[in-house]
């Protein structure tokens, strides 16, 4: 049986209710197996203001242009009735250059207590280990019992702006206990406030290079973006799904963003698959049979052959190819790592080079033949996202729904 020298105090503020009695009880973790967790609900606030209270605009960008000198005149407050009849407010909206808005967000005051058999471990990145993954149990569980939409799991290195942890003593530290014997004494308990001495605070990351997402655009880039601005376009599916899993990379949800790419690339493949269909003649029910369940291009290998096929007199073929071999060491394997296996956590390294092997795969397909071209479409340096890198990240990350 351990012996425990203390008992560490562990808290998370999660941007979003759990609708759980606000009652300690008893949950996995995995050092020691059995943690308290004392959840509780609170409301905070939102707020978003026209002008910085800590920096101002020509200390980010070069050239602010006019100033705008057209605000809100007024305030206003937006409500909502409930099933009961009782009115509450559910924002609120300021007016002038340094009004904004304000929006109530019900959040979880999430309180855990782990064992601790050396005091000197509360301030050890251990420890803040064992609580994110005691965390993240409940929190699927959580999610699987709810189906809430809110919630979600965190990641306790990144998801937190200010996580406290204080310890206290447990008097008769050499006394064998078990993990609930020794929780059981809480009510008894001191927990410190001396930060260095029996309390840590870890504070969230936040960038200069999150603020935005790169320099003003050169000129170049301006003309293109004015000379395609000027008619009507709309992203393809394949383009939504690789501008979500870029988003997704600089979010920190790394293995996510491999299964958007690669389901963009398949989708790709899948359009112009369909395209090459109708122009060969084949009406849209024989098309939708050829590539359904049972159909000879139902699987994404005979869809990539019927494209090499098409534009075997006029380009060398994508399967074989270098770019075929990287897509499908650096996405296709991994994605199928992650769906058919185990694999849950992916570097932002291995997933950034999954999303660049995916575009220069889109880029390769769509090279075969002119009649695989699309209006927008990526290229060149682009294609290698220099402009993504991995960066700490920004506390409102947290709060983003």
């Amino acid at each position: 049986m351990p012996q425990f020298e203390a008992i560490a105090h562990v808290l998370w503020e999660l941007p979003f209710p759990l609708r759980l009695p606000p009652h300690a009880f008893l949950t996995w973790e995995p050092d020691e197996e059995i943690a308290l967790c004392d959840p509780r609900p609170s409301v905070g606030d939102l707020t978003w203001r026209r002008t910085s209270e800590l920096l101002r605009p020509e200390q980010v960008f070069s050239d602010l242009g006019p100033p705008n000198n057209i605000f809100p005149q007024h305030d206003y407050v937006i409500t909502a009735r409930l099933a009961s009849g009782d009115e509450i407010p559910t924002a609120k909206l300021t007016q002038g250059p340094m009004g904004g808005f304000i929006e109530p967000r019900p959040y979880t005051i999430a309180n855990f207590f782990l064992c601790l058999r050396f005091k000197r471990d509360y301030a050890g990145p251990r420890l803040m280990e064992r609580a994110g993954l005691a965390l993240n149990n409940i929190l699927e569980v959580y999610r699987f019992v709810t189906m809430d939409p809110l919630a979600r799991s965190v990641r306790a290195d990144l998801d937190s702006y200010y996580t406290i942890i204080s310890v206290a003593d447990i008097p008769q530290p050499t006394k064998e206990r078990t993990s609930h014997e020794a929780l059981s004494l809480l009510g008894t308990l001191s927990f410190g406030s001396t930060i260095g001495e029996n309390r840590v605070h870890h504070i969230g990351l936040n960038s200069l290079d999150d603020l935005v997402s790169g320099r003003v655009l050169p000129p170049d880039t301006v003309h293109l973006f004015c000379s395609i601005v000027r008619t009507p376009h709309s992203l393809e599916l394949f383009h939504q799904l690789l501008l979500e899993a870029v988003r997704r990379l600089k979010r920190g949800e790394h293995a996510f963003a491999v299964l958007d790419a690669q389901s963009a690339f398949e989708s790709f493949v899948a359009v112009l698959t369909s395209e090459s269909l109708q122009n060969q003649g084949m009406t849209p029910a024989a098309i939708e049979t050829e590539m359904a369940l049972g159909g000879k291009l139902h699987l994404l290998q005979p869809r990539l052959k019927h494209l090499d096929s098409i534009a075997r007199a006029l380009n060398p073929p994508f399967l074989g190819s270098v770019k075929e071999t990287n897509w499908r060491r650096d996405l296709y394997d991994v994605r199928n790592r992650i769906v058919h296996g185990s694999v849950r956590l992916v570097s932002f390294a291995d997933a950034r080079a999954a999303l660049i092997a995916g575009l220069h795969a889109v880029a390769a397909v769509q090279s075969l033949s002119p009649s695989f071209q699309r209006k927008m479409t990526w290229s060149g340096s682009a294609l290698d996202l220099p402009h993504i890198q991995q960066t700490a990240g920004r506390l409102s990350r947290f709060f983003e729904v």
